[in-house]
C-alpha cells in the first residue's frame, strides 16, 4: 500500500502543469525596420521644480496633486511674520529719514535766503548743504530697504511660472521650505525629490523623452514616424509626433537606490508629443517605442 501511495506521488509531482496563456504579448513593431528605444512621460514644458526663495516655515499650500492652475496663480506662501516686521521697520526708518532730510532742507534754504551772504560763514553754509545731501541718501537708502522688504514680501508667495497641471506635491503647512539645490539628472523629465517643494508642467500635449541607443543613433533621421506602447498592455498604442532632437548625446544611467549610480551607455535623447486624452497613461511612466528606419543594408 504504501508503494503504490509512493508512486501517486511521484506522479502527480512530475506532472506538468499548464502554462497559462499570456493576456498581453510583447509589443511588436509596426514597421519593417524599427529603432527601438525606451521613452518616460514628461509634460511638454519639461518637468518644473518649484522651489523657495528663502530657508522659511509653509504658512500656507493653495494646490494639491492634479490642480490645474494659470500662470501667476499662488502655489504656496512662506510665512510672513519675519519679512513684515522688516517692513514696519524699514517704512519707520524712511519717515524718520523724511523728517531728517526735511530738517536739513529747511536749515540750507535759511542760509540761502539771507540777503546778506556774509552773515553766515563759507563754513556753516557747506555744513549744511552737506548734511542736507547725507539726509537725502539715508532716505534713498531707507527707501530701498523698504522696497526690499516688499519685494521679499512679494517673493514669499511663489506663483505658478506658466499654465499646466500640479504634478506632486512635498510640503505642507508648518514645515520648513528649505533652500537646496535641486539635483541635476541627465534627463529634465527625472527630478531629484531632494529640494523639490513642488513639480508642475504643461500637460496638453504630453512629451516623451526617448533614448536611442548610440549604437542606432546613426540609424534615426528627424521626423522620423513612431509608436510607443504600454508596458504591461501593447494592445495601447499609439502614434507620436516628432518635436525635436537634442543633438547631445549623455550618459544612461540606472538608478539602483545607492548613491553612485552605473552608467550603461550613452544615448541619444529625441522628444515627441502626443494628446493624452483618455489614454491610461502618466507623467513618469516608462513605455516602449518603435521609431521607423530604413533597411541596415543602405
Amino acid at each position: 500500500m504504501g508503494a503504490i501511495c509512493g508512486l501517486l506521488v511521484v506522479f502527480w509531482s512530475q506532472k506538468k502543469l499548464p502554462v497559462p496563456p499570456i493576456l498581453f504579448p510583447p509589443a511588436l513593431s509596426p514597421y519593417p525596420y524599427a529603432i527601438a528605444g525606451s521613452g518616460i512621460i514628461e509634460s511638454s514644458s519639461e518637468n518644473i521644480a518649484i522651489g523657495s526663495p528663502f530657508n522659511e516655515i509653509v504658512g500656507t499650500v493653495f494646490v494639491v496633486e492634479g490642480d490645474i492652475v494659470k500662470a501667476g496663480d499662488p502655489l504656496f506662501q512662506l510665512d510672513l511674520r519675519n519679512f513684515e516686521a522688516q517692513k514696519a521697520s524699514a517704512a519707520a526708518s524712511l519717515e524718520s529719514a523724511l523728517v531728517t532730510r526735511d530738517d536739513k532742507k529747511t536749515q540750507l534754504s535759511f542760509y540761502e535766503r539771507l540777503k546778506d551772504a556774509r552773515a553766515v560763514s563759507e563754513q556753516e553754509y557747506s555744513t549744511a548743504r552737506y548734511a542736507l545731501l547725507s539726509a537725502e541718501a539715508s532716505m534713498k537708502v531707507a527707501m530701498a530697504n523698504l522696497q526690499e522688504a516688499e519685494i521679499n514680501i512679494d517673493r514669499s508667495i511663489i506663483r505658478a511660472p506658466l499654465d499646466g497641471r500640479i504634478l506632486q506635491v512635498n510640503l505642507h503647512k508648518g514645515e520648513l521650505a528649505p533652500i537646496s539645490p535641486i539635483i541635476a539628472t541627465q534627463s529634465p523629465s527625472m527630478i531629484s525629490s531632494q529640494g523639490t517643494l513642488i513639480v508642475m508642467g504643461r500637460v496638453e500635449p504630453l512629451q516623451i523623452r526617448i533614448n536611442i541607443d548610440e549604437d542606432d543613433a546613426w540609424r534615426f533621421q528627424s521626423g522620423s514616424e513612431a509608436t510607443a506602447f504600454v508596458r504591461g498592455n501593447s494592445a495601447i498604442n499609439f502614434p507620436l509626433k516628432y518635436v525635436r532632437t537634442e543633438p547631445y548625446i549623455i550618459p544612461k544611467t540606472s538608478f539602483t537606490g545607492q548613491t553612485i549610480e552605473r552608467v550603461d551607455t550613452r544615448v541619444l535623447q529625441v522628444l515627441y508629443n502626443f494628446d493624452k486624452k483618455d489614454l491610461p497613461i502618466y507623467v513618469g511612466q516608462v513605455l516602449d517605442i518603435y521609431i521607423k528606419a530604413e533597411p541596415l543594408n543602405k
